[in-house]
């Protein structure tokens, strides 16, 4: 769940195939799947015939070359294989996905309300060691040279906790040997052996790009990092051209990194040697990249700029951040990638609140990613067409995601449940539709014309509050459902349980066992509603009346979601709901 969306949006191309194909998706990736070959929408084969890379459960053959391929092409690299069980499922990995995080191996503040981090009791001066070396750094012995160990038991999670703890820095990787950890295997153990070298401020941890491992740590092992050389962090600290982990290895050691590996099937065991060789060269030189880049920030240094404490301070900057579960929240669906760039009305934008929290909750219930359940790209593409039908739904995401197949029914209800209240979206839908011309406006002036951004400014600045758009109130109502021998009914009764005026907001609210609507309720900004509230709260209580009419309604029916709609059902959905009109 926390991987990039960059990289996500490739993997979540690939669920929920059928068997048997391994259909290329791009960059040198198949999806491997187990049965006949299906044609493609756009009329290509999932896999040619020299491309089937048919991978077992755990098989090393997961890397295999096009027989068709010409001469110097990438090898495939399969990025989703559904034969491969769920690693939570085979090593009996337990995870809430509810509770909040505790971070219960930190002491807490004097008032008990934060955890401490190891790193608030010590200077961030202390980590920066001047003595930099003139002579240049000893390039480490090739890969092939180089002693390995894949730890993957408690005798060499031992082993190699006594390793870090016998050196003064480390990347995983020391300078005499390179380690990979088994960190599915060994999840529930490697906290405990170590947390006490990541945690040693007097030995230096290189790692690249560490935002979101510093994360994965703190989540997964209760891993807590101090006196950190961030490579990615002093890449931009020199302004380099590039501050990627790959230009950092091809420009100071000459390598070339196979990222391709990257976004592979890292759950395959065992795991393929290309992909083991990938692993390594990650740390295998990083030790040799600090010693290069350190040289160069001390070089180029002045009394007034020093660079090598600006990458340390930034460093520790990214190790004080504590990890939180994310919480579902009226306003998460707006962080959803790529929103922004999609003109969504207010109907629209109530699915995509809607679908949001849909998915939300099966990913927690499932421990599954958000990603996997429903891709973001997917989500909004139903959005836009808003689909009252299952057939419609089934034509727009192609059978190719295994949650959606299964809760076409409950899905289309969120719909119908999420266009019944998108008046509450109209205000949003305008705002973000002026966000948006807006930054479309910055970006057609010249950087150049500085006079001009001003200008823009100010006649921003100069807008009467009464004139701006505003958020409409908002609104929330919530379905239930009581389970019935298996089958689904909603509990009508519940559809509203109590309607109450707030200060600046109105909310329709009840007892969550169905679905949220999400996205409903957000802050508004009192100024701008300072001149028009009281048009819109007359407006929301003139129709109050009829929405209570409507549930009422409502609560004298039964819809049958776990089955199906039937035409009786859609007529008198239908019928109340044109009151509202």
């Amino acid at each position: 769940m926390d991987g990039p969306e960059g990289v996500r949006g490739k993997e979540e191309a690939a669920p929920g195939r059928e068997a048997g194909d391994a259909e290329e998706a791009g960059d040198g990736f198949q999806l491997v799947t187990h049965g006949k070959k299906k044609k493609r929408a756009s009329g290509q084969e999932g896999g040619g015939a020299g491309s089937g890379a048919v991978l077992g459960a755990g098989s090393v053959g997961a890397l295999t070359k096009d027989k068709g391929a010409a001469p110097g092409t990438k090898p495939k690299v399969p990025f989703h294989d559904p034969s491969i069980p769920r690693p939570q499922d085979v090593y009996k990995i337990r995870v809430d996905n509810y509770k909040p995080f505790e971070h219960v191996w930190l002491e807490r503040s004097e008032d008990g309300t934060r955890p401490v981090h190891p790193l608030e009791k010590l200077p961030v001066e202390h980590f920066v060691d001047r003595n930099v070396p003139e002579c240049e750094p000893v390039k480490p012995a090739d890969i092939e040279d180089t002693p390995f160990t894949l730890v993957e038991d408690h005798k060499g999670l031992m082993e190699l906790a006594k390793k870090l703890k016998s050196v003064t820095e480390f990347a995983i990787s020391t300078r005499r040997e390179d380690f990979i950890v088994d960190t599915l295997k060994l999840r529930i153990y490697i906290g405990l052996y170590l947390q006490e070298p990541f945690k040693d401020p007097t030995k230096r941890k290189v790692m690249h790009g560490v935002d979101r491992d510093i994360m994965w740590l703190q989540r997964d092992f209760h891993i807590y990092v101090c006196n950190l050389f961030d490579t990615g962090q002093a890449s931009r600290v020199l302004q380099m051209e590039r501050n990627s982990l790959e230009h950092l290895l091809l420009h100071f050691c000459g390598v070339t990194a196979k990222k391709e590996y990257q976004n592979a099937d890292w759950r395959s065991r065992p795991l393929p040697e290309e992909m083991i060789k990938y692993a390594r060269e990650d740390t295998h030189y990083l030790l040799y990249i600090y010693d290069l880049m350190k040289q160069r920030l001390q070089r180029e240094s002045t009394p007034e700029n020093d660079l090598l404490l600006e990458v340390h301070k930034r460093s520790n900057e990214i190790c004080l951040q504590f990890y939180e579960k994310e919480l579902l929240t009226d306003t998460s669906y707006l962080h959803i990638y790529g929103l922004q760039e999609h003109e969504l009305n207010a109907k629209q934008l109530a699915v995509v609140a809607a679908l949001h929290g849909w998915r939300d909750r099966i990913a927690r219930q499932e421990d599954e990613s958000t990603g996997y359940v429903l891709p973001n790209k997917a989500l909004i593409e139903i959005a836009k067409q808003m689909p009252t039908d299952n057939g419609h739904l089934k034509r727009i995401v192609k059978s190719k995601y295994p949650f959606v197949e299964s809760s076409l029914d409950e899905i289309i209800y969120t719909i119908w449940n999420a266009l019944e209240y998108s008046y509450a979206f109209e205000g949003i839908a305008e705002q973000l539709k002026k966000e948006r011309l807006e930054q479309l406006a910055l970006k057609s002036v010249p950087a150049s014309d500085e006079t001009t951004i001003l200008d823009a400014e100010s006649d921003r600045s100069n807008i009467d509050p009464a004139c701006q758009s505003s958020v409409a109130p908002s609104s929330t109502a919530n379905v239930n459902v009581a389970s019935d021998g298996g089958a689904g009914f909603m509990n009508e009764t519940a559809l509203i349980s109590s309607i109450h005026l707030e200060d600046n907001t109105q909310t329709i609210s009840s007892t969550k066992i169905f679905e949220t609507l999400p996205g409903l309720t957000r802050p508004i900004n009192k100024d701008a509603l300072s001149n028009n509230r009281y048009q819109q709260e007359l407006w929301e209580i003139q129709h109050l009346e009829d929405r209570q009419r409507i549930l009422e309604g409502f609560q004298r029916r039964s819809f049958r979601v776990g089955a199906m709609w039937t035409t009786l059902d859609l007529l008198c959905f239908l019928t109340s709901s044109s009151l509202v009109g």
